[in-house]
């Protein structure tokens, strides 16, 4: 059996992925915190990037995908380490990269064949990570672009029940325009690009953009709530896009979906 490891395995998408990936791959995966009993678990600080050289030379894997959070700067050396290891063996790795990287246009939702341009920091890390897999590995860095993921143990909708169940307010910005996915649906999408050995950038999300005040007011509705008091909030310029759209017939259609299918599937 294959042997993948999950680098991040412990949060919202690592866990959904392992999940996943644990039915067909010989699965080894890091946490920082919260160890993971499914899966062979292995305790990674990412402040301690010298510590990954031993877990990859332990596990061997030939399949890394990375779903790490934390500090940038220690990301991008852990990034080098694994280029690195991965080149000799051509193996590949799978990058959980993000939306922002085209926050510096948020005049328009993006797709893949648009140029990455960031104003946030947080964007510019991810295009300097992006950079740094096409660079080391070429086409066996493969990246994925997120939308807003959310899950029904996710920290988004905990967030709004927390507020919900308090009778609190629940923010949300009336400018702001975005895709969404699922953690279940992108550990689906993820798995089958491996098995299928597909390559390149992938832009995994819904196929339409929707408001995010109209989004959460949907799910309170879907929840049973009524007579919710919102906090209204607004970004800069009269639209704000965040969305990465995927293109159309690249993965089979029933990796297609609408914002409606996430509601429902957190709300059900």
């Amino acid at each position: 059996m294959e042997r993948v490891l999950i680098l991040g395995a412990s949060g919202l998408v690592g866990k959904a992925l392992s999940k996943e990936l644990n039915k067909k791959y010989d699965v080894y995966g890091t946490y920082s915190s919260n160890k993971i009993v499914s899966i062979n678990s292995i305790y990674y600080d990412i402040s301690k990037v010298y510590e990954m050289v031993d877990i990859l030379n332990n596990v061997k894997p030939a399949r890394i995908v990375y779903c790490l959070r934390g500090d940038f700067d220690a990301q991008i050396e852990l990034l080098n380490e694994l280029v690195k290891y991965l080149m000799p063996i051509n193996g590949k790795l799978y990058f959980c990269s993000t939306g922002n990287v085209f926050d510096g246009d948020i005049t328009k939702p993006h797709f893949k064949n648009h140029e990455p341009i960031a104003e946030s920091d947080y964007g510019k890390f991810k295009i300097e990570c992006e950079k740094i897999l096409i660079k080391g590995l070429s086409d066996n860095g493969i990246i994925f672009r997120l939308p807003m993921i959310w899950g029904k143990d996710s920290p988004r909708l905990n967030s709004i029940l927390t507020a919900l169940k308090n009778n609190e307010e629940v923010d949300v910005y009336t400018n702001l325009y975005l895709n969404n996915n699922t953690d279940e649906m992108l550990a689906k999408q993820i798995c089958y690009i491996i098995e299928n050995d597909l390559k390149g950038i992938f832009h995994l999300g819904s196929n339409e953009v929707i408001n995010h005040y109209e989004f959460v007011k949907s799910v309170i509705t879907n929840l049973g709530y009524k007579d919710v008091k919102f906090n209204e909030e607004m970004l800069p310029e009269e639209k704000y896009y965040l969305a990465v759209l995927p293109t159309v017939g690249e993965l089979p259609k029933e990796f297609n979906f609408l914002n409606e299918y996430v509601i429902n599937r957190i709300t059900d």
